[in-house]
């Protein structure tokens, strides 16, 4: 850790990956400021039962330009973990909205960091979404510097990012690292087509049935693993000038295999879950991700301790009415 003192902005503090680098840094014991432009923070509550920690929260709309450079002033912040942003069925709905909050927003946190006139340390959610389908790759791989090929709005959003990066470093000096994580899963990822890994997982653990709407492989990363790679990326892109854009590694597993592994686990669970046949798009397959080499020791928890710790968590807040609803 830096030696000076830390306070963390975390932007999308609502959604998983913001809840767990929360969490994580609320263990370190580092100061943190949450904001999104929803107060639900329900997902950092299921991660943090039974603690109490309260959370600084504020209120903020990344789109508001004025507003996200104030807050980077008013509470001094040496860091910042950008994750706010609408996800891939959000951009289809409403591409302008998607483009104002993932790309307008983005651009506002590189010029409230550019304002402050000092260094700060800026990690920013890019995703494997810039890549598009896996069959535009020769075997399906991807390395961090292979041509992207977006398919959808929200992809053509991130490649965006990752330009407004590159001219903030070679205008402003402005370091920073865009990390692209692949499928996240794990307590509090329960939104978006590709959280049906989680879903199944909190399915199986109620007892209930569940179907995977796309079969064939997935890269699956871990969540706290993914939050863990956000808050370092912060730290390291402090005493850079540079933009760099990286994968994040994940854990290669057929859906038909994962099922196996939950039932493995949870054996009053067999027969529960199923899968379409037609294949997820996604890339599965990494060819040396450079993110060790940038911030140190990548965690990358293997999928039978990450699928066993989230049938756990999950068991728990089941048990203490946390979580009571079905997965949809």
């Amino acid at each position: 850790m830096n030696e000076e003192k830390e306070r963390f902005l975390v932007t999308g503090a609502a959604g998983c990956i913001g809840a767990w680098s929360i969490r994580l840094l609320l263990d370190e014991g580092v100061d943190v400021i949450a904001s999104d432009v929803s107060e639900d923070l329900r997902r950092f509550r299921l991660l943090s039962h039974p603690h109490t920690d309260e959370v600084s929260f504020v209120p903020l709309d990344v789109t508001a330009t004025t507003e996200v450079a104030r807050i980077v002033q008013e509470f001094d912040i040496t860091h910042i973990v950008h994750l706010a942003g609408l996800q891939v069925p959000f951009c289809a709905a409403n591409p302008p909205l998607g483009a104002m909050v993932n790309v307008v927003g983005n651009v506002n946190v590189f010029d409230a960091v550019r304002a402050a006139d000092r260094r700060i340390g800026l990690a920013y959610a890019s995703s494997a979404a810039v890549f598009g389908a896996s069959s535009a790759y020769s075997g399906g791989v991807v390395g961090d510097v292979s041509p992207v090929m977006p398919d959808t709005h929200y992809g053509v959003y991130k490649v965006a990012n990752e330009g407004t990066a590159r001219v903030y470093s070679l205008n402003n000096g402005i370091g920073s690292i865009g990390l692209r994580p692949f499928i996240v899963y794990g307590p509090g990822r329960d939104q978006g087509m590709t959280s049906d890994a989680t879903k199944a997982i909190l399915a199986a653990v109620q007892g209930e049935p569940f179907k995977f709407k796309f079969g064939g492989n997935m890269l699956l990363t871990y969540a706290p693993d993914c939050a863990r790679a956000f808050i370092e990326s912060a730290r390291a892109a402090a005493g850079s000038g540079d933009a760099l854009v990286l994968n994040v590694p994940g854990r290669r597993v057929g859906v038909a295999q994962l099922v196996a592994l939950i039932e493995k686990l949870l054996p009053e669970a067999a027969g529960l879950l199923s899968w379409e046949t037609k294949p997820i798009s996604a890339p599965a397959l990494l060819s040396s991700p450079a993110l060790g080499d940038v911030i140190g020791p990548v965690a990358n928890t293997s999928l039978e301790d990450g699928v066993g710790a989230t049938i756990e968590h999950f068991r728990r807040a089941v048990a203490d009415g946390v979580l009571s609803s079905s997965p949809s």
